[in-house]
Protein backbone atom coordinates (compact mmCIF):
# COMPACT_ATOMS: atom_id res chain seq x y z
CA UNK A 1 0.00 0.00 0.00
CA UNK A 2 1.42 3.32 -1.35
CA UNK A 3 1.41 5.69 1.57
CA UNK A 4 2.30 9.85 1.65
CA UNK A 5 3.46 10.80 4.51
CA UNK A 6 0.74 8.43 6.66
CA UNK A 7 -2.00 9.01 4.38
CA UNK A 8 -3.17 5.43 3.25
CA UNK A 9 -4.37 4.79 -0.37
CA UNK A 10 -8.01 5.47 0.27
CA UNK A 11 -7.54 9.04 2.04
CA UNK A 12 -5.33 10.07 -0.55
CA UNK A 13 -8.13 9.27 -3.03
CA UNK A 14 -10.46 10.30 -1.12
CA UNK A 15 -8.81 13.88 -0.22
CA UNK A 16 -7.65 13.93 -4.44
CA UNK A 17 -11.44 13.35 -5.58
CA UNK A 18 -12.57 15.67 -3.48
CA UNK A 19 -10.25 18.25 -4.55
CA UNK A 20 -10.25 17.18 -8.37
CA UNK A 21 -13.98 16.98 -8.61
CA UNK A 22 -14.28 20.46 -6.73
CA UNK A 23 -11.94 22.04 -8.96
CA UNK A 24 -13.50 21.03 -11.87
CA UNK A 25 -16.78 21.52 -11.06
CA UNK A 26 -16.02 24.79 -10.14
CA UNK A 27 -14.13 25.52 -13.41
CA UNK A 28 -16.68 23.93 -15.68
CA UNK A 29 -19.49 26.85 -13.76
CA UNK A 30 -16.86 29.30 -14.64
CA UNK A 31 -16.37 28.62 -18.12
CA UNK A 32 -20.36 28.00 -18.46
CA UNK A 33 -21.05 31.64 -17.31
CA UNK A 34 -18.92 32.84 -20.03
CA UNK A 35 -20.24 30.46 -22.96
CA UNK A 36 -23.82 31.83 -21.90
CA UNK A 37 -22.81 35.42 -22.25
CA UNK A 38 -22.34 36.22 -18.96
CA UNK A 39 -18.68 37.47 -19.54
CA UNK A 40 -17.15 39.12 -16.82
CA UNK A 41 -17.58 42.73 -16.74
CA UNK A 42 -14.31 45.62 -15.99
CA UNK A 43 -15.89 45.17 -12.32
CA UNK A 44 -16.02 41.63 -12.28
CA UNK A 45 -12.97 40.12 -14.46
CA UNK A 46 -10.66 40.23 -11.18
CA UNK A 47 -12.95 37.86 -8.81
CA UNK A 48 -13.78 36.06 -12.24
CA UNK A 49 -10.15 35.31 -12.81
CA UNK A 50 -9.22 34.43 -9.11
CA UNK A 51 -12.42 31.91 -9.09
CA UNK A 52 -10.92 30.54 -12.28
CA UNK A 53 -7.26 30.06 -10.96
CA UNK A 54 -8.55 28.86 -7.69
CA UNK A 55 -10.43 26.31 -9.17
CA UNK A 56 -7.71 25.46 -11.44
CA UNK A 57 -5.67 25.21 -8.37
CA UNK A 58 -8.05 22.64 -6.89
CA UNK A 59 -8.20 20.61 -10.11
CA UNK A 60 -3.86 20.77 -9.62
CA UNK A 61 -3.77 19.88 -6.17
CA UNK A 62 -6.29 17.09 -6.80
CA UNK A 63 -3.80 15.17 -9.14
CA UNK A 64 -1.03 15.53 -7.22
CA UNK A 65 -2.79 13.67 -3.90
CA UNK A 66 -3.92 10.98 -6.49
CA UNK A 67 -0.60 10.94 -8.00
CA UNK A 68 1.17 11.11 -4.77
CA UNK A 69 3.73 13.79 -5.50
CA UNK A 70 5.92 14.55 -2.35
CA UNK A 71 4.24 17.91 -1.72
CA UNK A 72 0.88 16.68 -2.32
CA UNK A 73 0.57 16.96 1.38
CA UNK A 74 1.93 20.62 2.59
CA UNK A 75 0.02 21.87 -0.95
CA UNK A 76 -3.10 20.50 0.02
CA UNK A 77 -2.97 21.52 3.31
CA UNK A 78 -2.99 25.31 2.18
CA UNK A 79 -5.31 24.74 -0.49
CA UNK A 80 -7.95 23.59 2.36
CA UNK A 81 -6.80 26.34 4.59
CA UNK A 82 -7.69 28.55 2.20
CA UNK A 83 -11.54 27.34 1.97
CA UNK A 84 -11.61 27.75 5.97
CA UNK A 85 -12.64 31.42 6.59
CA UNK A 86 -16.05 32.91 5.52
CA UNK A 87 -16.23 36.85 5.95
CA UNK A 88 -19.13 39.83 4.81
CA UNK A 89 -18.46 43.06 5.43
CA UNK A 90 -19.71 46.51 3.84
CA UNK A 91 -16.36 46.54 2.49
CA UNK A 92 -15.45 42.92 1.96
CA UNK A 93 -16.55 39.45 1.59
CA UNK A 94 -14.84 36.26 1.15
CA UNK A 95 -16.09 32.64 0.84
CA UNK A 96 -14.88 29.71 -0.95
CA UNK A 97 -15.17 26.26 -1.09
CA UNK A 98 -14.38 23.86 -3.53
CA UNK A 99 -15.25 20.07 -3.03
CA UNK A 100 -17.32 20.46 -0.06
CA UNK A 101 -18.42 22.36 2.85
CA UNK A 102 -20.41 22.69 6.28
CA UNK A 103 -20.34 26.46 7.49
CA UNK A 104 -20.99 27.50 10.84
CA UNK A 105 -21.58 31.31 11.17
CA UNK A 106 -22.41 34.73 13.28
CA UNK A 107 -24.21 37.66 12.34
CA UNK A 108 -24.35 41.06 13.89
CA UNK A 109 -27.40 43.26 14.05
CA UNK A 110 -29.68 41.72 14.36
CA UNK A 111 -27.38 38.88 16.22
CA UNK A 112 -28.01 35.45 14.48
CA UNK A 113 -25.99 31.61 14.58
CA UNK A 114 -26.33 29.16 11.97
CA UNK A 115 -25.62 27.21 9.12
CA UNK A 116 -24.58 29.27 6.15
CA UNK A 117 -24.52 26.04 3.64
CA UNK A 118 -23.29 22.26 3.44
CA UNK A 119 -22.37 20.02 0.51
CA UNK A 120 -20.44 19.04 -2.37
CA UNK A 121 -19.52 21.60 -5.26
CA UNK A 122 -17.48 24.63 -5.81
CA UNK A 123 -18.12 28.15 -4.62
CA UNK A 124 -16.43 31.52 -5.14
CA UNK A 125 -17.64 35.00 -3.87
CA UNK A 126 -15.39 37.55 -3.39
CA UNK A 127 -17.34 40.74 -2.96
CA UNK A 128 -15.27 44.75 -2.65
CA UNK A 129 -17.93 47.09 -1.51
CA UNK A 130 -20.93 45.62 -0.52
CA UNK A 131 -22.79 48.89 0.80
CA UNK A 132 -25.38 47.98 3.16
CA UNK A 133 -24.76 44.30 3.67
CA UNK A 134 -24.34 42.96 7.24
CA UNK A 135 -21.60 41.40 9.32
CA UNK A 136 -20.88 37.97 9.09
CA UNK A 137 -18.18 35.65 10.25
CA UNK A 138 -18.02 32.11 9.83
CA UNK A 139 -15.90 28.99 9.24
CA UNK A 140 -15.91 25.74 6.81
CA UNK A 141 -15.84 23.15 9.46
CA UNK A 142 -14.81 20.45 6.31
CA UNK A 143 -11.75 22.04 5.19
CA UNK A 144 -10.92 23.30 8.85
CA UNK A 145 -10.57 19.62 9.74
CA UNK A 146 -8.99 18.56 6.65
CA UNK A 147 -6.58 21.46 6.59
CA UNK A 148 -5.72 20.60 10.50
CA UNK A 149 -5.32 16.91 9.92
CA UNK A 150 -2.68 17.16 6.73
CA UNK A 151 -0.85 19.78 8.46
CA UNK A 152 -0.50 17.36 11.55
CA UNK A 153 0.14 14.37 8.23
CA UNK A 154 3.18 17.03 7.35
CA UNK A 155 4.51 17.32 10.46
CA UNK A 156 4.91 13.43 10.94
CA UNK A 157 5.94 12.99 7.64
CA UNK A 158 9.20 15.84 8.46
CA UNK A 159 9.42 13.88 11.78
CA UNK A 160 10.02 10.70 9.88
CA UNK A 161 12.17 12.44 7.42
CA UNK A 162 14.63 13.94 10.14
CA UNK A 163 14.87 11.01 11.97
CA UNK A 164 15.29 8.53 9.22
CA UNK A 165 19.14 6.95 8.79
CA UNK A 166 20.78 8.45 6.11
CA UNK A 167 21.18 6.49 2.85
CA UNK A 168 25.12 5.84 1.85
CA UNK A 169 25.94 6.95 -1.07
Amino acid sequence: MQTIGSLNNWQRRGLGILALGGGAVGFASSMSAVLQAQVPTTNTIFPFTLAVAFFLWGIWCGVQMLEGGRQALYRNALFWLAQVPLLQTSMFGYAVFCGAQLQVFAKLSPFQLGFFGSGFGAQFSLNLGQPGARFAIGVNLVALCISFWLMRKCESADRALSTAPAKPA
